[in-house]
């Protein structure tokens, strides 16, 4: 007998703090920071079955009190700042105070967050009993790979540390058409974040549970737009009329 059901419960704690100073002198900044724990008990993290297949530890279907962890999407710590700085170095009219001394703007935003996690896992080969209907899983039903007997969200996957700045020069053309020569870095730094580790962390056989070497290693750094997110640069014109 098969049962389908919607039997999670999630539960989600924050704290949101904002400072903004508005433009004077040249000068914008805003800054944002949120404290916040995500908490469930299917653990799904998105997707996945949950009855049996996830609750290990459950004392009944549709009883998950013994799930009860933090969630996969949990993320702690975020804060972000963003400013904008145009200074007036002259109040010249004059040709090269336009052109040269004036019309400059710099802008970044910096990013800092702590990890968000992963959950060890336990590759199967083989049986894991007699008369096990699935070799995948522990339990012998099949379904999560999860290692039953380690908190889950336990395996943290990395922190945010990033600047993103702009470098712009206003070059104005006319008296209704101006340029904006910008320059623009990506992960100024270079801080490579992990994206995901590999969470195996034993291999069973015959019953018996082996430590896996390299668990937590990393196997990928993703990134929007292009994969990646390592240091990207770029060079542009922008024409205002």
């Amino acid at each position: 007998m098969t049962q389908v059901e919607n039997g999670g419960d999630s539960w989600y704690n924050g704290l949101i703090v904002q400072l903004n100073k508005r433009m004077s002198k040249g000068l914008q900044v805003a800054f944002s920071y949120t404290w916040s724990h995500a908490i469930d008990n299917a653990n799904q993290g998105g997707g996945s079955n949950a009855l049996f297949f996830d609750s290990l530890r459950s004392t009944a279907n549709g009883s998950y009190d013994q799930d009860r962890g933090t969630s996969s999407l949990d993320q702690r710590h975020r804060a972000t700042t963003n400013f904008v700085w145009s200074p007036t170095f002259t109040k010249s009219t004059a040709p090269g105070a336009r052109y040269l001394v004036n019309g400059w703007q710099l802008s970044g935003i910096v990013t800092l967050a702590s990890a968000q996690a992963l959950t060890p896992t336990v590759r199967v080969s083989g049986a894991p009993f007699s008369g096990a209907a699935f070799n995948t899983t522990l339990n012998g039903f099949g379904g999560t790979n999860r290692v039953p007997f380690l908190p889950f969200s336990s395996l943290d996957i990395d922190q945010t540390y990033r600047l993103d700045a702009r470098l712009a020069r206003e070059l104005p053309f006319t008296e209704t058409v101006k340029g904006y020569l910008q320059f623009e870095a990506f992960n100024v730094t270079n801080s490579v974040v992990n994206t995901f580790r590999l969470t195996e962390r034993y291999s069973a056989s015959g019953g018996v549970l082996t430590p896996t070497a390299n668990f937590g290693s990393p196997t990928q750094s993703q990134g929007f737009p292009d994969g990646t997110n390592a240091r990207r640069a770029q060079v542009s014109l922008r024409l205002v009329f």
